[in-house]
């Protein structure tokens, strides 16, 4: 019976995991042009170094505000239709032309335009 619980409980761990460094997902393009989206809080520290690594690389860029409900609930929207949980989730998201990421690296996302 340890065995067995120890087997399921290292499988849930493995499905948790792979949640988390799954592939991009991508749905619809927000825009016609190409664009990168940022979905964060003004207080979010991570969400704060990506928008500055944005205006240095001189990209242009679109910030949401997820404090505002109706751009949390398009957010969680487009999450959701990507397969990505909304329950608990990092900051900031990332929409590169429809490409969705969670807490990316400044590098993939300038790998992604």
């Amino acid at each position: 019976m340890k065995k067995l619980s120890l087997l399921v409980f290292i499988g849930f761990c493995v499905v948790k995991v792979w949640q988390n460094f799954a592939p991009i997902s991508k749905v619809a393009p927000l825009f016609n042009e190409s664009y990168v989206a940022v979905y964060g809080r003004d207080s979010c520290g991570f969400t704060k170094r990506m928008v500055n690594n944005l205006q240095q690389s001189q990209v242009n860029y679109r910030y949401f505000n997820v404090d505002d409900k109706t751009i949390a609930d398009q957010l969680h929207g487009r999450m959701r239709q990507a397969g990505i949980p909304t329950k608990r989730y990092n900051l900031p998201v990332v929409d590169v032309n429809g490409d969705l990421s969670v807490r990316p690296k400044f590098n993939q996302v300038r790998q992604q335009l």
